[in-house]
């Protein structure tokens, strides 16, 4: 067997440079993985969340009832059955849950501003002397969201239209809210021009109002209330361009054809075109929709002149439901509605 001397020198053993580098990513991997950007999941469309944003308010109840009756103590789900009850009208409904969100999770900006929203209506509603108690309940919610998330942009367009509505004795301001748009618009770019509209048009300035909802739709093409508040916008008297209320329909319905706004105002615009020679085919709403639609029933409502209504388009929108008879005269206002119960 070969010893090795005192004077013989020693191989060095060769690093193993594969491991020290894995090793390396390894340690670095768990430092930065908590901060690498994670895609988030898509919404379920059939949460109840997604329905009320949606306007499917009577698919929510369904779903939202049997939960509040399961756990009283779920926060969230008292704030959605607040929501429900307050856009079917039941103000008093709408109150018991939103207080009790707010007691629950007193630290959620939302829950506040749901509570405001109640005492907000309630004021709307309520004589002189009781909405006065009523408007400051509302402002302290307000102020309790906002205190809880400054950047919390209902509760910011909610101010922002008290401050510019309420005269100056209950805390009204105009310039304060023009202010507030303005930070919506570096918050939230089209939640911000939809905003600055919003005041225009309070303000009678519809040039105004035609320039922001422009904006809006150039910030995020795919946003849906821009684009039904463009095609709209396009569909009054005063500066009605029909070509441009269909088209921005359109890409509303494209957008989300499970939502009714869109679906309104493309009616309106056939039925109000003649005979609609220009308009493109169109596809009736989903099913789905058909029960649930726009608390507590979707209702189109269209003027026809100079015409029959016979269009084949304007009916399946309406559901096939007419709720007056169409009568054939010249120049005679004409009341579609489309109603599903």
């Amino acid at each position: 067997m070969k010893l090795k001397t005192g004077n013989q020198k020693l191989e060095p053993k060769a690093v193993n440079f594969h491991f020290l580098i894995s090793s390396f990513c390894f340690l670095v991997s768990l430092i930065w993985l908590p901060t690498l950007p994670v895609k988030a999941a898509a919404p379920d469309p059939d949460s109840a969340e997604a329905l009320e944003d949606a306007g499917h308010w009577k698919r929510a109840r369904a779903i939202v009832e049997p939960r509040v009756a399961a756990n009283p103590r779920d926060a969230q789900a008292a704030c959605l059955l607040s929501r429900i009850k307050l856009a079917f009208g039941d103000l008093d409904g709408a109150l018991k849950p939103a207080q009790q969100a707010v007691a629950l999770e007193d630290g959620n900006s939302n829950y506040h501003f749901q509570l405001a929203q109640v005492y907000g209506e309630m004021a709307a509603n309520a004589s002189m002397f009781a909405a006065a108690g009523l408007a400051k309940k509302f402002m302290g919610e307000l102020d309790a969201s906002l205190a809880r998330d400054p950047k919390n942009l209902e509760a910011l367009d909610a101010l922002m239209q008290y401050s510019f509505q309420a005269p100056g004795i209950m805390g009204g301001d105009k310039g304060k809210a023009h202010a507030i748009a303005e930070k919506l618009v570096q918050l939230s770019p089209v939640r911000g021009y939809l905003a600055q509209a919003e005041l225009a048009r309070e303000a009678k300035d519809f040039a105004k109002v035609e320039e922001c909802f422009l904006k809006a739709v150039q910030a995020d093409p795919k946003n849906y209330e821009a684009q039904t508040a463009l095609a709209g916008f396009y569909t009054q008297p005063s500066y009605r361009k029909t070509e441009w209320a269909e088209k921005h329909a359109r890409e509303a319905v494209q957008l989300n054809p499970s939502r009714a706004k869109g679906y309104s105002i493309l009616a309106k615009v056939l039925a109000s075109s003649s005979d609609g020679v220009n308009s493109k085919p169109f596809s009736p709403p989903p099913k789905e929709m058909s029960p649930t639609t726009s608390p507590p029933t979707l209702r189109l409502r269209t003027l026809c002149w100079n015409q029959e209504l016979t269009s084949n388009e304007a009916r399946p929108i309406c559901g096939n439901t007419l709720r007056r008879r169409l009568k054939e005269r010249s120049r005679t206002q004409l009341m579609l509605t489309g109603c599903w119960d």
